[in-house]
């Protein structure tokens, strides 16, 4: 079995598109502790933090153990002009950040951590004997050049408020985006080609496989 450890239904439907089952476990990490202000850093910490806390979770929860393989956790964050726009807090915030992005470009990052589990070691102690995989992925992001208006009706929307940056690539934000340089999966929040790699990487690669 692979765990998400992320309640992103984003990067849920990315899985349910490999027809790749999956348990979610959401973590309950506190992202204030991580205060570094290098974007790929960051949502690499970030990522690992929200790993180790849903294992944890998994453990005490002692739900189907031996049939776990592997946790996956990500995190995603949005660089432009060297500052760092997680998810807007406010609609001031949101059209402030558009009026900026508006015919310019950006870095999503996405950070990424997997976990895979020795099903014969599931105990707090042997936590850190598990194999571990850590990646940054990141894409180029050109946007369009947009109206007052158009910035005004995206921001009345609840879809903007729930992504890193503001805006959503496979949703209405995806009529903003002029066009990518990367990894398409990744702007979404979860990068395909690196989760197919690590899993091989793993000797997991029957979890895809297997899908089909």
């Amino acid at each position: 079995m692979f765990v998400l450890a992320s309640a992103s239904k984003a990067r849920q439907k990315l899985l349910d598109q490999i027809a790749l089952r999956y348990k979610v476990i959401v973590s309950d990490f506190d992202e204030r502790k991580i205060q570094e202000l290098d974007p790929r850093l960051k949502v690499k910490l970030l990522a690992k933090g929200k790993a180790d806390s849903a294992l944890k979770k998994l453990i005490k929860e002692n739900q189907g153990l031996n049939t776990v393989q592997a946790l996956l956790a990500c995190d995603s964050l949005f660089e432009f002009d060297g500052e760092i726009f997680g998810k807007p807090i406010n609609k001031d915030q949101l059209i402030s950040r558009w009026q900026r992005m508006s015919g310019k470009s950006g870095l999503l990052h996405t950070g990424h951590y997997l976990i895979s589990l020795d099903t014969s070691k599931f105990d707090m102690k042997a936590i850190s004997l598990n194999k571990s995989f850590e990646g940054v992925v990141s894409t180029k992001i050109e946007f369009m050049s947009l109206s007052s208006h158009e910035i005004l009706k995206y921001a009345s929307i609840k879809e903007p408020y729930n992504c890193a940056g503001g805006f959503a690539i496979e949703g209405n934000g995806g009529l903003f985006i002029k066009k990518i340089d990367g990894c398409f999966s990744n702007v979404i929040g979860l990068s395909l080609p690196w989760l197919k790699t690590t899993l091989e990487k793993s000797g997991l690669s029957n979890l895809f496989l297997d899908s089909f």
